[in-house]
């Protein structure tokens, strides 16, 4: 063989060689990020034990939550989670005692709300994406998720609806300049659901103001409420602030 054909001969295997090596530091750089995760409870009257990836002690990630409570962020890895939840005290490897046995799917470097409601009627998770992006200086994002057993509802600021006919299990924000507000909820055809209505509400600047609806029209044994969740977002500089404007938004992952 030729001097001159050995010699790229030689380079292609240096080449080859040098990947071989980088790899596991490319597979590495390229691994999943885990995710921040918090807990919301959305069943009325219902303390709970909450076990996450197994059913034994160590695997206990919060004792006694409470209908409003909020938990966390948790750090989670990206993946399957399987997610027990029984009531206060009770054994979580005994079926009947299972509130909820569901696996979620944590997709990798999210920032997620997990909540326990009664969506479709039965205890289960919904899972949510936080948008924790920027808004205008001076103004914050509200975002309502449906977490009821309950119809479609329409958001209504001030008397104007912002959001339309708001499906359960789905969610939507509007970016409003910080202030008080007059905030109802109703049903698609103009009736009003007095008890997912706050009324007068002051949202501060640079939050995430997050609110969940709750509980059942149909099982007045979890009466119907809003549970509310409080996030920080950054802020961009402006001169200006902008008029309500709600962007409906699909929950990210399904259990």
């Amino acid at each position: 063989m030729s001097k001159t054909l050995r010699r790229p001969l030689v380079a292609l295997a240096a080449l080859v060689a040098a990947l071989a090596l980088m790899m596991p530091m490319l597979s590495s750089s390229a691994a999943a990020a885990d995710s921040s995760v918090y807990i919301v409870h959305g069943i009325p009257g219902v303390a709970v034990d909450v076990y996450a990836g197994g059913t034994a002690p160590a695997d206990k990630a919060l004792t006694n939550f409470q209908y409003g409570d909020t938990a966390g962020p948790l750090t989670i890895p990206a993946g399957s989670l399987p997610v027990v939840v029984v009531a206060t005290g009770a054994d979580p490897t005994v079926p009947s005692n299972q509130v909820i046995n569901q696996t979620l799917t944590v997709p990798s470097g999210a920032n997620l709300s997990v909540v326990a409601g009664l969506v479709g009627g039965s205890p289960g998770l919904t899972p949510f994406v936080n948008d924790v992006s920027a808004v205008p200086e001076g103004s914050s994002r509200v975002t309502v998720r449906h977490a009821a057993d309950a119809p479609n509802v329409n958001v209504l600021v001030d008397g104007a609806i912002v959001i339309t006919g708001l499906a359960a299990g789905a969610q939507a924000s509007a970016v409003l300049p910080a202030g008080t507000y007059d905030i109802q909820v109703q049903l698609t055809d103009g009736t009003p659901v007095g008890a997912l209505s706050p009324g007068s509400v002051t949202i501060p600047a640079a939050k995430n103001v997050i609110v969940y609806a709750t509980g059942s029209v149909a099982n007045q044994s979890f009466p119907l409420g809003l549970v509310q969740q409080v996030l920080d977002v950054p802020v961009t500089a402006t001169t200006t602030t902008t008029a309500p404007i709600a962007v409906a938004i699909s929950p990210v992952f399904t259990g």
